[in-house]
């Protein structure tokens, strides 16, 4: 297995160390409704930071902006 490798952070950009299996982010406690939540908006990993606040239930600091959906028509 290679060793950490850097990445950057989808939601703030900021670049931090990932050390793949058994990463620090196994430590954070995040749940798996959280884990489903990050894997929705999210390609990659998150930032320690980032991270901790969805474990805290803050995510509208690292939520990426969610596109209206298409108008209707007929009504």
């Amino acid at each position: 297995m290679k060793g950490p490798v850097t990445k950057t952070c989808e939601a703030c950009g900021r670049t931090f160390e990932c050390g793949q299996w058994g990463c620090w982010c196994g430590q954070v406690g995040v749940t798996e409704r959280q884990m489903d939540w990050i894997a929705a908006r999210f390609q990659d990993c998150l930032c320690p930071d980032c991270l901790k606040k969805v474990s805290a239930g803050d995510v509208s600091l690292v939520q990426k902006p969610v596109d209206d959906p298409p108008a209707t028509s007929g009504n």
